[in-house]
């Protein structure tokens, strides 16, 4: 929901899992939804503080990514290595790529742009897509390369084996016909390229605990969730050759938390949507989305285009 006074109709497929809005906003009604607190919104994050935790997170980011952070301790790789919830939770701050080496990168749904700026930091040549007006002009004030409108927006050498990779955060769920998004994304992409994808799990934890109280049904920007299954048929129909699910780790403390308020917005009581219970289901569940990628709150596929014969 994105207020308490729109109600809208959210289906699932007994067979698949898979989540939808029906009837959905027009093109024509579906950016009002955009117009207050959204997250493309916000200002870049604040400054980290600095510690011995930073220096060690650093020290991972630094090897893992090809960063150059500092502080930083050498002692981080090997620390967060041994400590798969939370390695998985940085791989995923990085997106599980390789260190740049110049290859071109576009993020689309970039939002402000912070992770055009840290894939750039990590020397990818990084651009960014966005058709949010607020977003863009957030992008333009940091100095970060970034294209208004959609993938046809675009110039027409940039549509077809031009990037080396691309990312979506959060994206997929918000555009009217996925299918037709993943085919335009492989027709981009240079062959050997790949795609990154982060959504949100209709079969998760979390979606089935807190029902339609669930954060991440985000009615009516969110118009579709498809499940693990569904999403990775998709790729495999749009054309890639290779397409890998990914564990997830700790990512659930903040949701859970805001899933639990907005239950209690809505009437609900009892100890369900406590917050020491949205904390102890937090818990569980992460450690669950380390070792399943079926069960996570949300779903990262990393998917690849064909290399040239």
């Amino acid at each position: 929901m994105v207020n308490g006074t729109d109600p809208w109709m959210l289906w699932h497929c007994e067979s698949c899992a898979t989540a939808w809005l029906d009837p959905r906003p027009d093109d024509a009604s579906l950016p009002a939804a955009y117009d207050f607190d959204y997250v493309t919104h916000r200002p870049p994050a604040a400054p980290r503080r600095a510690g011995w935790l930073t220096s060690l997170i650093d020290g991972y980011l630094n090897r893992r990514f090809g960063m150059h952070r500092s502080p930083s301790s050498s002692l981080g790789f090997a620390f967060f290595s041994v400590l798969a919830p939370l390695r998985l939770k940085l791989d995923y701050y990085g997106r599980h790529l390789p260190p740049g080496r110049g290859g071109r990168l576009l993020d689309i749904g970039c939002g402000n742009g912070d992770f055009v700026a840290l894939a750039r930091s990590m020397n990818w040549n990084a651009e960014g897509l966005d058709p949010d007006t607020a977003a863009v002009a957030a992008c333009l004030d940091r100095g970060i390369p970034v294209t208004q409108g959609f993938v046809s927006d675009l110039g027409a050498t940039r549509q077809r084996d031009y990037w080396d990779a691309v990312t979506m955060s959060h994206c997929l769920e918000h555009v009217p016909d996925p299918r037709s998004m993943l085919r335009d994304v492989h027709a981009m992409l240079a062959p050997g390229g790949t795609v990154w994808m982060g959504l949100p799990n209709p079969s998760s934890l979390g979606a089935r605990f807190y029902g339609l109280h669930w954060e991440s049904y985000d009615a009516p920007r969110h118009l579709s969730l498809p499940a693990l299954d569904v999403l990775l048929a998709a790729c495999r129909d749009a054309g890639f050759s290779h397409v890998e699910p990914l564990r997830r780790g700790v990512h659930t403390g903040r949701l859970y938390r805001r899933s639990a308020q907005i239950a209690r917005e809505r009437g609900q009581r009892g100890l369900r949507y406590a917050s020491i219970t949205a904390a102890l289901f937090s818990l569980a569940s992460d450690l669950l989305a380390t070792v399943s990628v079926r069960h996570a709150d949300e779903l990262v596929v990393v998917a690849t285009k064909a290399p040239a014969p």
